[in-house]
């Protein structure tokens, strides 16, 4: 082995063991701010923060031009769903701020979304809070592309949905 490559494994294994790089399937952390329904900042063990996007669901947006006709089946009530943005919001920043949480990343897609944001599963404890979200309403599931867990949270849109549950209720 010439001394380049040896350089380049000894960087690799740098970058590992100091934390700048990993290859883990999850992180742990604690949410130090939440910006909307499925977006917030996470602090982690190694003091790297890092902007978070939750994988497999879609909240609200909190500005009404940036809801689009037809984004939530059913539902046409751009202020109501406005509202529940707020609500999706809140409700995250009251189950996550200051607390300890785990990331896991989906095999499905990449660990980062094209702004940088990683895509993560959150959990607190044992609760999956992306699917909470989609349970209470308060999120759709991201259609757009599939994932891990896409039968579970479906499943759990379609309760949502049928009882009329958070913005499903908007119409």
């Amino acid at each position: 082995m010439n001394g380049v490559a040896k350089l380049i494994i000894a960087l690799i294994v740098a970058l590992l063991v100091t934390g700048c790089i990993s290859s883990s399937s999850e992180l742990h952390g604690e949410v130090i701010r939440v910006v909307d329904g499925d977006t917030l900042y996470v602090k982690l063990e190694n003091g790297k923060l890092v902007k978070v996007r939750l994988v497999g669901i879609d909240a609200p947006e909190l500005e009404p031009e940036l809801m689009h006709p037809g984004e939530y089946p059913g539902v046409t009530n751009i202020s109501c769903l406005v509202k529940y943005a707020y609500v999706a919001r809140d409700f995250l920043k009251n189950a996550t701020l200051g607390k300890e949480v785990i990331l896991v990343f989906d095999s499905k897609q990449g660990r980062e979304d094209k702004y940088g944001r990683l895509l993560v599963y959150l959990y607190i404890n044992s609760t999956d809070i992306n699917e909470l979200l989609v349970e209470k309403g308060l999120a759709r599931v991201f259609y757009e592309k599939k994932f891990d867990k896409m039968e579970e949270y479906l499943k759990a849109e379609k309760s949502a949905r049928r009882n009329k549950i958070g913005l499903w209720s908007c119409n």
